[in-house]
């Protein structure tokens, strides 16, 4: 059996949440498409060399076009050498292909929270989403609460969707002693952008600052995204604009350091189809504030402080919980160490190899 895999957000030298899963799937994929005597196709537009891709059971196949390379490009190889199941781990296929797919759908926030997104984006991914979920072999929902919306929005049969959670990243052991930072702070990690909640988070900062008269500081660590500058606009106007820093995208290793030594990891999201950095957060043993939305407390478990997203007292107590009870906060980091039990990269990626030899 020949098993193609839409590979272009592997090769990606900044990954963010599709990418690092599909870069931790690949890596498994090495020891498991041997195990289960497995010949893997690779189908990317740019090559970057990544040691593990080198193992004998990847064909790799660089596939030039400009644009639309998915619904072209790819569209075109599959139909000239078809492999006997095509993998896209970002939820849209070549959507007038006749070749057998499997897709993982991360989530379907742009039918909760349209304005976060542009009106040619938003309707991309509506259409997309729907011909690929009525054309997939099998679908894979990285949480149970993404499993319910593609029922709820697509009238997808529940036979056809397996839910399988992503891993996690372990921290590296050369962590910093000491925080790079000579101030305590909260951190959030993720894009950017308006559908993050980073405006509600940037509103709950100021209002802890104001009660608590803390010297905390609010870094924000990712890759700008929709509605940055109305981020920025909120920032400047706020009278703790210098307690809140932008760090752009950071590396793995500074991801860890900082969430090594955050006071907690705030992430009120407005939706998520999964949320990695709950339990990279909970990996490091850092508190975690989460939203009790869509698929956050699934995914988080004991291990956070649950709070509305739309309340800023309950984001800015949550805040000061943890730096004014320690003995709560530690309980905290036990359940998050407890939590991460659940989830890991193997197990995602067997689940998932099971899921195409099958489909």
């Amino acid at each position: 059996m020949t098993i193609g895999i839409h590979a272009e957000a592997d090769l990606l030298a900044q990954r963010t949440g599709v990418e690092e899963y599909l870069y931790h799937l690949l890596k498994q994929f090495t020891s498991l498409a041997k195990e289960k005597q497995q010949q893997i196709i690779l189908y990317y537009r740019t090559n970057r060399a990544l040691d593990f891709l080198e193992s004998d059971i990847f064909i790799k196949k660089e596939l030039k076009w400009p644009m639309l390379w998915t619904q072209i490009r790819l569209a075109f190889e599959c139909l000239i050498y078809p492999p006997d199941i095509l993998f896209v781990p970002a939820q849209i296929p070549p959507l007038f292909s006749n070749v057998k797919t499997v897709i993982t759908v991360h989530g379907l926030e742009f039918l909760r929270y349209p304005d976060k997104y542009s009106l040619f984006k938003r309707n991309y991914l509506y259409w997309g989403t729907k011909i690929a979920c009525k054309k997939a072999s099998a679908i894979i929902a990285v949480s149970e609460s993404t499993k319910n919306d593609l029922m709820h929005y697509f009238d997808v049969p529940e036979n056809k969707i397996t839910v399988i959670h992503h891993g996690f990243s372990v921290f590296s052991n050369d962590i910093a002693v000491k925080s790079i930072f000579e101030w305590p702070y909260f951190i959030y990690i993720g894009r950017v952008e308006t559908k993050k909640n980073i405006d509600g988070l940037i509103k709950s900062f100021t209002l802890f600052k104001a009660k608590t008269g803390y010297a905390h500081k609010l870094v924000l660590a990712g890759k700008r995204g929709f509605g940055f500058e109305k981020i920025s606009s909120i920032v400047a106007k706020s009278e703790y604009k210098d307690d809140i820093i932008f760090t752009g995208y950071v590396d793995e290793k500074t991801k860890f350091d900082l969430l090594k030594h955050a006071a907690a990891l705030v992430f009120p999201s407005w939706y998520e189809g999964f949320g990695f950095p709950i339990l990279e957060a909970q990996s490091t043993g850092t508190a975690v504030i989460t939203s009790d939305v869509s698929s956050m407390g699934e995914v988080s478990g004991d291990g956070a402080i649950l709070i509305n997203p739309e309340s800023y007292q309950e984001i800015s107590a949550a805040m000061a919980l943890v730096v004014d009870n320690l003995e709560f906060k530690r309980g905290l980091i036990d359940k998050g160490f407890l939590n991460l039990k659940r989830f890991s990269w193997e197990k995602c990626a067997r689940e998932t190899f099971n899921v195409l030899i099958n489909a």
